[in-house]
């Protein structure tokens, strides 16, 4: 591969979280069961790196297998009555539409709020959400155009009316900023598997304390309730029953044997992306990013989105007269790359050198 361009797809797994990952498959999977509290300290570990880099609580923190496993919690897990109402986004990746959808034969009803040039207007947004509106189901990024969505004006707006808010942040997380210390979202749902640079089935949703008892008709295994594990580790009788309440942490939402290897590879990606720190880590993003936009302006090809410095994000869109010539050409230049509903997408990461970007424009 001669320039890999694709994080918003599938990131590339980082080599200490590769090394880490094969370590474990002869030095514990070998072993059974026997040593497994080293998955489990790793796990644990991946879970502290995520709460600290959306500077939230670990307490806060549930380890899943991929976004839509975690916006699946939420939109089952609430109560809803007939006639709330869900705000969502025109040309929003389906992960954080069709949860949302499926609740319409309880009385849901959804309201969209328009794409206008590749973006999202605040203007929109306000004039989406009323009175009976109960959640806003925004992406921080969209998977198409790159925009980056002014969190902070959606919380606001949203709590004019009381209504939650659930961020699809996959397009974001560990390239972007996000803390929800500032930014006073309610739910966050993010896979691993690309700018966090970690392995494919592991995923992060953040719940706001506050908020882990709204959630009761999320789906619960057995592991996420207390005391689950005490008939299997006390070696005594008398600590089996079924009678037990759920973990007053948004573990709750851990129900079964979660994705071991894949959170040893999680906690080498995230805190490598700690050890950088993400406001340097965002900086050469959005900088490689405009580089990729200014070449391709000159080059003549349109790029989708608005053209401002605070919706920008590490995705790049264009939309040439053929596309699939394009994205062909590229493609046999060893050029990794997305094309979605019929553009080409360019990502590149903190890793990215600008000899990958060259290699974009000498294959055109």
């Amino acid at each position: 591969m001669r320039s890999y361009l694709d994080y918003a797809g599938i990131g590339v797994v980082r080599p200490a979280a590769r090394k880490a990952m094969a370590a474990a498959i002869e030095d514990v999977l070998a072993n059974g069961g026997t040593e497994y509290g080293a998955f489990f300290a790793a796990r644990e570990r991946a879970r502290r790196a995520a709460a600290r880099i959306l500077q939230a609580s670990e307490d806060e923190i549930a380890l899943l297998s991929n976004t839509s496993e975690g916006l699946q919690i939420v939109a089952a897990g609430l109560r809803w009555r007939p006639g709330d109402e869900v705000v969502v986004f025109d040309r929003d990746f389906p992960a954080n539409v069709q949860p949302w959808r499926r609740l319409a034969d309880l009385g849901v009803r959804l309201r969209f709020v328009p794409m206008r040039e590749g973006g999202y207007d605040l203007d929109d947004v306000a004039a989406s959400i009323g009175p009976s509106t109960r959640l806003v189901a925004v992406s921080h990024v969209n998977f198409i155009t790159g925009f980056r969505m002014d969190l902070d004006a959606v919380c606001a707006l949203a709590r004019e009316v009381d209504a939650l808010v659930s961020v699809d942040a996959v397009q974001s997380i560990g390239a972007l900023p996000l803390s929800v210390t500032d930014t006073p979202v309610d739910f966050v749902a993010a896979g691993g598997h690309k700018w966090m640079c970690g392995p494919p089935g592991t995923g992060v949703l953040y719940c706001r304390r506050e908020r882990l008892d709204l959630l009761t008709r999320a789906p619960a295994g057995w592991f996420g309730y207390e005391g689950a594990q005490d008939m299997l580790v006390r070696g005594e009788s008398g600590h089996f029953t079924y009678e037990r309440v759920p973990r007053p942490t948004a573990r709750r939402f851990e129900g079964g044997m979660p994705n071991m290897l894949g959170f040893v590879g999680l906690a080498e990606a995230l805190e490598e992306i700690e050890s950088i720190g993400l406001p340097v880590i965002a900086d050469r993003v959005l900088g490689l990013a405009g580089a990729l936009r200014e070449r391709l302006i000159e080059r003549g090809f349109e790029i989708l989105g608005p053209d401002h410095q605070g919706t920008r994000s590490g995705i790049v869109t264009f939309a040439p007269k053929h596309p699939r010539e394009i994205y062909d050409r590229l493609s046999a230049a060893g050029i990794a790359l997305s094309f979605p509903d019929g553009r080409l997408r360019l990502a590149p990461h903190y890793w990215t050198s600008m000899d990958e970007i060259d290699a974009v424009f000498l294959a055109t």
